[in-house]
């Protein structure tokens, strides 16, 4: 379990906003010389496109015992105050869970990497294009404590908070500066849950930050979508091969529970242009043309590259065994054992039979030296 909890939330409450729409029509007939005007009205409503869509994610890198059950009750403070704002949608937490379920985000580590990502800017383009919205908003508790004074006998504690907000378009850019919140609160003869008092500064926080958030976003220009202009690659590695001598083993199971225990096992981090997008292996999405790939996994040679991917392009990198993963294990074999020990541990975990002998004789896959990139198509 991470220590620094994470939050998020994310395009109004239903998951879409509407605008009301109303049409008017008049009537009038004369029946002896009487004039009778009869108007109708009919109200409905209609999906406002022009809305800005935002995702609301709060971490807390503070070591305030019971901060970390807080974060969950600043996103929602956040994600209310922003719905306040006129041509905002803020996204529902449950619809955002749904689209991290939907695009595979499913393994501890890879989710890790990709909230991290969100808060230096590295992931977002990819968060916000699995949930398509327009705006990431990144709030982070910074620090939180307290400093007890005797004043005329009595004694006082002030309670200080520090917080951050960075608001970045769905390309990573940020859109604009947002100060260092810091604010004090003093309290005389304090008993209560130091929570208490927090939560009022978190209350202070959050009005006072979507005040300067309405008054920016006016002038905020909706990004154009990416997906349009979107193509689809596939990037596998050499463990990958490795570890499907072991698939062969399992009884009963098939998709997205091999995929899992590919990733927890033999899953290498796949970054493009600097920025996680996941595991391998996996199916990606970017825009065409040139990007720099970088393929990494503990024990194994980093691989880095420029590569041009197209719709359809396959890419398979050979990983091989790093100095320090050579200085660990001291031979191939002795990886390939830990694979397939963890693979049966990570099966058992989750109820996959195997079969009990698993022979690793004719494993070549993995070898040492300097990490190589096959293009299977393109």
């Amino acid at each position: 379990m991470m220590k620094r909890l994470i939050a998020f939330a994310a395009a109004v409450l239903s998951g879409m906003a509407f605008a009301q729409q109303t049409y008017t029509t008049t009537s009038t007939t004369v029946v002896k010389n009487v004039v009778t005007t009869i108007v109708e009205q009919v109200t409905w409503e209609e999906p406002n496109t022009d809305l800005k869509t935002i995702a609301v994610f709060v971490q807390n890198r503070t070591n305030v015992p019971g901060m970390d059950d807080e974060v969950d009750g600043v996103r929602d403070r956040l994600a209310a105050a922003f719905a306040e704002i006129d041509g905002f949608a803020v996204m529902d937490s449950a619809q955002v869970a749904d689209t991290f379920r939907r695009y595979k985000v499913t393994v501890a580590e890879e989710k890790a990497d990709v909230y991290s990502g969100i808060f230096s800017g590295g992931s977002v383009p990819r968060v916000a294009q699995m949930l398509n919205c327009d705006y990431v908003a990144a709030a982070t508790i910074v620090n939180a404590g307290s400093m007890r004074r005797n004043m005329g006998g009595r004694l006082s504690t002030v309670y200080t908070l520090r917080m951050t907000l960075k608001i970045m378009d769905s390309t990573g850019a940020s859109v604009d500066g947002m100060p260092t919140w810091v604010r004090q609160y003093p309290v005389l003869d304090a008993g209560d849950d130091p929570m208490n008092f927090y939560q009022i500064l978190f209350d202070q926080w959050a009005g006072e930050v979507t005040s300067i958030v309405a008054q920016k976003s006016v002038k905020w220009r909706k990004p154009k979508s990416l997906a349009s202009n979107l193509v689809n690659f596939h990037v596998s590695t050499t463990i990958d091969e490795t570890i499907a001598e072991l698939e062969s083993q399992t009884k009963g199971t098939s998709g997205e529970m091999l995929l899992e225990l590919r990733r927890v096992v033999g899953g290498a981090t796949v970054e493009i242009d600097g920025a996680v997008i996941g595991s391998a292996p996996g199916d990606f999405q970017v825009s065409p043309g040139l990007h720099q790939l970088r393929v990494t996994r503990e024990w194994m040679t980093p691989y880095t590259a420029t590569v041009n991917i197209q719709d359809g392009t396959s890419l398979k990198v050979a990983l091989e065994m790093s100095d320090d993963g050579l200085a660990k294990w001291g031979s191939t074999e002795a990886l390939r054992a830990d694979l397939a020990r963890r693979y049966a541990d990570a099966a058992r975990e989750r109820n996959v039979k195997m079969n009990v002998n698993v022979d690793t004789t004719n494993w070549r896959d993995v070898g040492s030296g300097a990490s190589t990139l096959r293009v299977i198509k393109e």
